[in-house]
């Protein structure tokens, strides 16, 4: 099967295509200022999605029969800094791709966000009123609308907080800048009034896998098996690498002085993941142990 990545070396890109399956042929593309070399299965692709035409192009050449579709920005601070540039990536680079995956009959998965939810009414299920509170979570809530009136088979996927290794060339995580603070025997200060249930890369990837491979074309959102703050996630993360817990120091939302306000209880219900995908969730112990197995 032919699969194109969009956003193929974000956290979640890496994640697919390190479990994708060997029988599928990939075109992964991203955005950045490096080259990845190519291997027999994997064809890396410069290629921003708001290049229409370049991507016509690509499916004309390589005929996809599914996009997963996780390019997009995803820092609320920046998005808020710069609406014009987070729509046109967020909103019309995703009716972008829908368009020509309409037109060359290719299904869509949607790579949607917990920044949809206003915090207030955690745990969350598929069917719970979306209200961001922020423009990037605006702009995800835009692009689930555009994606919900198309014309060819698609599957929305609502990742909650991810954690996982990032490609060295690309941002970390809440839990990569803790370790390596913490590797560093520095100060770690976290929340320890915001709510969610981690989720670790692969799981996540996992999930998108099992979709393409039993079509699956339905809304999911993807989550951890434990509701926990930040604080609870990097003194885990802490105790998993043998590092000083003692850093780790617990505050309340707004001592980043962050530009936009999130949602303080973001937590999500994981029946549908567990009875529509068959997916059990992974405490966070046992994904922090994946990813200390796996270290690179």
């Amino acid at each position: 099967m032919k699969i194109l990545i969009t956003g193929s070396t974000g956290l979640l890109g890496k994640a697919l295509i390190e479990t994708a399956d060997r029988n599928y042929e990939i075109v992964a593309t991203y955005l950045g200022n490096y080259d990845i070399d190519d291997n027999y299965q994997i064809k890396y692709k410069k290629l921003d999605t708001r290049d229409k035409a370049g991507y016509e192009y690509l499916f004309r050449d390589f005929k996809p029969k599914v996009v997963i579709h996780t390019a997009s920005i995803g820092s609320p601070d920046y998005a808020e800094k710069n609406k014009e540039i987070t729509w046109d990536v967020n909103v019309r680079g995703t009716q972008n791709i829908l368009y020509i995956c309409e037109r060359f009959d290719a299904k869509f998965i949607y790579i949607s966000s917990n920044g949809i939810y206003d915090g207030n009414k955690a745990p969350y299920g598929e069917e719970d009123e979306a209200k961001p509170i922020n423009y990037y979570g605006q702009t995800k809530l835009e692009g689930e609308r555009i994606v919900q009136k198309a014309k060819t088979p698609y599957a929305i996927i609502r990742p909650i907080l991810m954690y996982g290794w990032p490609h060295s060339f690309e941002r970390g995580n809440i839990v990569t800048f803790a370790l390596s603070k913490l590797e560093k025997c520095e100060v770690v200060n976290a929340y320890d009034d915001v709510y969610l249930n981690p989720l670790f890369n692969r799981s996540c990837a996992e999930a998108i896998w099992k979709v393409v491979k039993e079509e699956k074309y339905d809304v999911f959102n993807i989550g951890g098996a434990e509701r926990v703050t930040i604080y609870n996630l990097i003194q885990e993360a802490a105790c998993a690498f043998k590092l000083n817990q003692d850093l780790i120091k617990p505050v309340q939302q707004g001592f980043f002085n962050e530009l936009v306000k999130r949602p303080s209880d973001t937590s999500y219900k994981t029946e549908k993941m567990e009875k529509g995908l068959g997916i059990k969730p992974l405490s966070l112990k046992e994904g922090l142990c994946i990813m200390k197995e796996i270290r690179q």
